[in-house]
């Protein structure tokens, strides 16, 4: 049945896209330590005329506001998938566990986009000017982030069973083959020619 094929590709998007936007929100802010330590020469200049502490408040607060973008884009997609994935059991393979799975995801990356989220952007941008020293906001930043990231784990469990129970169905169904009755006339006067 197609509904596998279609439902593993649109699962290996969303897992292939998380991985993507860890690797993308670190390397973000990795980029700003990396272009403060050995800033290009034309850089050099303007980074001496803000200081250091600016530049890199400048330059963390920009890191910050491409994750945020990046994030709010990737939820959306994530919900499209989410509801694509949940039809596809729901309707075409009339499997209500892998359809409950993929609409737990669904819930959860709604419960992100529309809770967490705002506040995470809002107080992100909030702390990005401040000192790096404890703060009220930063520990609020630091438990919704925390929340966000076990979320994250929550949906990749979710995903990664959904992958199990379909690989396992690809393989049953590879071991059911079907038998083929030998032609045993002589003459094989019974095929059609």
């Amino acid at each position: 049945m197609h509904f596998n094929r279609i439902s593993a590709f649109l699962l290996g998007a969303w897992l292939l896209g998380s991985l993507f936007m860890a690797f993308v929100a670190t390397q973000n802010f990795a980029a700003v330590d990396r272009v403060l330590n050995s800033p290009p020469t034309e850089a050099t200049k303007m980074i001496q005329t803000l200081g250091p502490d600016n530049a890199r408040h400048l330059l963390r607060y920009l890191a910050g506001e491409e994750n945020r973008g990046f994030f709010e884009s990737w939820e959306l997609a994530q919900l499209i998938l989410g509801l694509a994935l949940t039809a596809l059991f729901l309707f075409a393979a009339k499997n209500r566990l892998l359809a409950s799975l993929a609409a737990g995801m669904l819930i959860l990356t709604a419960f992100q986009h529309w809770r967490i989220t705002p506040d995470l952007v809002g107080l992100g941008r909030s702390n990005e000017f401040l000192a790096r020293t404890a703060s009220v906001a930063r520990s609020q930043f630091g438990k919704l982030h925390a929340a966000y990231g076990i979320i994250e784990a929550v949906k990749l469990v979710f995903a990664l069973t959904i992958a199990g129970f379909l690989f396992a169905g690809r393989r049953r169904r590879a071991r059911q083959r079907v038998e083929v009755n030998p032609v045993d006339h002589a003459n094989h006067s019974h095929v059609n020619r």
